[in-house]
């Protein structure tokens, strides 16, 4: 279950980074969840003695989502840096397409 309130706290950090307000972030998240909104605040709070599996694998899916989404706006971003001109140094664009490329595999099971 700790699983699960950490993922519901991860994934409200991030919409709260792109959304004005917090209540709007968990609406959101509800509604991408399928769950009420106080249902979300209870699981953020860690106020809830159980997690239903339906919730749980849907707040998984949806990281695995967020995390996805992530990488391909990074990988984008790699890009627009690389035909821009902007100089970064070999070390540095290494180390990010390492990350990258750990992600991903995390993300396909921990296959290379």
């Amino acid at each position: 279950m700790s699983n699960a309130f950490a993922i519901a706290q991860n994934l409200e950090r991030r919409e709260r980074a792109r959304v004005s307000s917090k209540a709007i972030a968990r609406q959101s998240l509800a509604a991408k969840l399928r769950i009420g909104v106080g249902t979300f605040e209870n699981l953020v709070r860690g106020r809830v003695k159980r997690i239903d599996a339906a919730i749980r694998d849907r707040l998984q899916a949806l990281l695995v989502a967020e995390l996805q989404a992530e990488i391909v706006r990074l990988t984008h971003e790699l890009e627009v840096l690389r035909r821009s001109g902007t100089r970064l140094d070999n070390e540095q664009i290494c180390e990010v397409e390492a990350h990258i490329s750990k992600v991903r595999a995390l993300l396909n099971g921990g296959a290379k």
